[in-house]
């Protein structure tokens, strides 16, 4: 699968909503259910090559960064989540999660939202080609192309 690199520059952001919060180490778990759930079905459904959202999770973990990385809750339970990484010197959108119940409602938009006001860095973001869902909430939020 084909993929595309976007770049957003430092800039301002809309506000999230509240029940907004920081990623931590216990969130592991509910993020691994998350991301299955969520990625079912989909152009990514086997990114990374399985389907296992602990993988994932703790594939993301080793290069994490805690500080912009958010959740956000809804009925008490992790609804979105926007998880950044650190690869060499560049912040990556690693993973944007919203729970199929949740879908269409902004909180992906919420939380990446969060994760770029945090950073206030040049973010890039890898996009599957064909994942309209995902190329709308960059663009949204003034990620670009980067030509290849």
């Amino acid at each position: 699968m084909n993929r595309t690199v976007y770049r957003r520059a430092p800039g301002p952001v809309p506000d999230s909503p509240q029940n907004l919060r920081l990623v931590d180490d216990r969130d592991d778990a509910a993020l691994a259910v998350l991301m299955e759930r969520a990625y079912a079905g989909t152009i990514d459904e086997h990114l990374g090559g399985n389907s296992d959202g602990a993988v994932e999770i703790a594939g993301w973990r080793q290069n994490a960064v805690p500080r912009a990385s958010f959740v956000v809750l809804r009925e008490g339970r992790i609804a979105a989540a926007s998880l950044i990484s650190l690869n060499d010197k560049d912040f990556w959108l690693a993973y944007v999660i919203t729970h199929p119940e949740w879908k269409g409602h902004g909180l992906g938009t919420a939380v990446v939202a969060a994760s770029l006001r945090a950073l206030d860095a040049p973010v890039f973001a890898g996009v599957t080609d064909g994942n309209t869902p995902s190329e709308r909430l960059l663009t949204t939020l003034g990620f670009t192309p980067v030509p290849r």
